[in-house]
């Protein structure tokens, strides 16, 4: 379910860069001002266009998204705060946290700055779930990336 409202999200999204785009040319005489003299095939482009944004939304999440393990050796107690510390230093606040139980503690993290969860269709939050060697971290596979790199600086000793 979370897939197909992502790529909801994403056609709308480009959908909306596209029209502004357009709305641009237009606004700077580039441009015709009627569908027919913007595409060449006039209205019938407007399907054509419409499936390739789809295409791009439909692919788009597969590889945006994934999960990815860190190496940090520990128990969560004594991680907890410093993983706080790194998020905060990547522009990330704890939104949610889990630790009831023992071996299934959980942190879920957002972006500080409402600008950058706009821009990102509020798709901006890492999960981070204790496993056997570390973490477990879901979310965007750019961000995620980062984030893995200074969590195991921060502990690596």
């Amino acid at each position: 379910m979370k897939y197909i409202v992502r790529v909801i999200k994403y056609f709308v999204y480009l959908t909306v860069i596209l029209a502004l785009f357009i709305a641009v040319l237009m606004a700077f005489h580039l441009v015709g001002n009627t569908v027919d003299e913007i595409f060449k095939n006039g209205a019938r482009s407007l399907w054509q266009v419409a499936g390739i944004v789809a295409v791009f939304a439909a692919v788009y999440p597969m590889l945006g998204f994934t999960r990815r393990s860190a190496t940090v050796p520990g128990d969560y107690p004594a991680l907890r705060q410093g993983i706080v510390d790194v998020m905060h230093d990547r522009g990330y606040v704890l939104e949610s946290e889990k630790a009831d139980v023992p071996g299934e503690e959980r942190l879920t993290f957002r972006k500080r700055s409402p600008l950058l969860r706009l821009t990102r269709m509020f798709e901006d939050r890492i999960t981070m779930t204790k496993d056997f060697g570390g973490f477990s971290l879901e979310g965007p596979s750019k961000d995620l990336v980062r984030v893995i790199g200074a969590l195991e600086y921060k502990f690596r000793n």
